[in-house]
């Protein structure tokens, strides 16, 4: 091997260390100064985030709800795989100045607002460790990938739990100019799957940062964080508020209802458009109250709409995965019912579909149809097997 050659692989190893090296240097650097905001953040102690999860009695242990979830759950799940509508990419190929919302099921959101394009809580996949993927299915397949999707300005994650941060998502973005907008120690887990730190923006509650003429900032959230056995509670979590000039929303990530609605809502409401997290409604002191793991029953999540001072109502976190134990479309049938009562206009699209805010907005019941027209399918195949 001749010598120019040989000093021509020294360069470049010797350039690859030092690349090596500034990234190893950037993530100590950006760790030391995560620790020093969450050492100083009121929302930790002893490094972890305060717990004001509700507190309630019930006569299962924690190992027999569990039991209970899991050899259950079955009997909850759509008897097929629910309808949706393919997203319509051409159509999001030209940024909206109008609020568009495109839902991407679950908890997942594409929103465009002044010409800025946010996706939430983006999850293409399982809801759950590799391990454990094929207990937690989706029940409705995925209406684009995320490779099809317009390039977001900015992704905004609630929490680290599986269903709201897909690591092969973040992984996929890692290399595209993406900002990721987190909360307090969620950026660790975005720089261990290789996306540069001067990508990512940590916020504690009620900090703000202005994207091109639009506000969003991190409120308060009630409910808890971990994606293994040790790390309970070392991230913090958030609900999020986006401002701009043609609409103001509130996404309320995961979070058990409290008074941090009604101050959001006196600080920063009212807002055109609410997304909320909704569950079944206890009925007759039967089930395990969803509040004590940090969740909204029906009644619950309207009240939280009201107190933040919403106008229209997008119910996320029901449909696309079994994880509580109730009916899948149990929760936004009892929503139905929390609307009637308050007047309060719901905004239930197919999960794919994309909702222009600037024209009329047409609401229908699209699972109660799916469901109609799947019993009588039943039924029929029923007759002919008696025949």
């Amino acid at each position: 091997m001749n010598s120019k050659l040989i000093s021509s692989l020294n360069t470049i190893f010797k350039s690859i260390r030092l690349t090596l090296d500034d990234k190893r240097a950037r993530r100590i650097q950006s760790e030391q100064i995560r620790q020093t905001r969450i050492e100083h953040s009121p929302q930790f102690m002893n490094g972890r985030v305060k717990s004001n999860i509700p507190s309630v009695e019930t006569d299962d242990s924690f190992f027999g709800l569990l039991w209970k979830f899991f050899s259950t759950r079955s009997q909850y799940k759509p008897k097929h795989a629910l309808p949706y509508q393919v997203v319509d990419t051409n159509k999001l190929q030209s940024r909206s100045q109008a609020l568009r919302v495109t839902w991407l099921g679950h908890s997942s959101l594409f929103i465009e607002v002044d010409k800025q394009r946010i996706l939430i809580d983006p999850v293409f996949e399982y809801a759950a460790p590799r391990f454990s993927s094929r207990l937690f299915k989706r029940n409705v397949a995925a209406p684009v990938s995320k490779e099809a999707l317009p390039l977001p300005d900015v992704i905004l994650i609630s929490h680290n739990h599986y269903d709201h941060l897909e690591e092969s998502t973040a992984r996929y973005y890692a290399s595209k100019n993406v900002m990721f907008y987190v909360p307090l120690g969620v950026g660790r887990y975005l720089e261990k799957w290789g996306i540069n730190p001067d990508s990512i923006q940590e916020f504690d509650w009620w900090e703000d940062q202005v994207l091109n003429g639009v506000q969003i900032t991190a409120t308060p959230a009630n409910h808890n964080s971990a994606r293994g056995l040790f790390d309970g509670n070392k991230t913090l979590w958030a609900s999020w508020v986006i401002k701009a000039e043609s609409g103001s929303v509130f996404y309320s990530g995961d979070t058990a209802y409290g008074a941090h609605f009604k101050a959001i809502g006196d600080k920063l409401g009212p807002f055109d458009l609410t997304f909320m997290e909704v569950a079944a409604n206890v009925k007759g002191g039967k089930r395990f109250p969803v509040e004590a793991w940090g969740h909204m029953q029906a009644s619950h999540t309207m009240q939280a709409h009201l107190d933040v001072q919403g106008d229209k109502l997008f119910p996320v976190h029901w449909s696309t995965y079994e994880l509580f134990m109730h009916q899948w479309d149990e929760p936004v049938n009892d929503l139905i019912g929390e609307a009637q009562k308050t007047s309060i206009e719901l905004v239930t699209p197919f999960i794919g579909q994309s909702v222009d805010f600037s024209q009329p907005i047409s609401t229908h019941y699209w699972w109660q149809e799916s469901s109609k027209a799947q019993n009588e399918i039943d039924d029929s195949l029923c007759l002919i097997k008696a025949r």
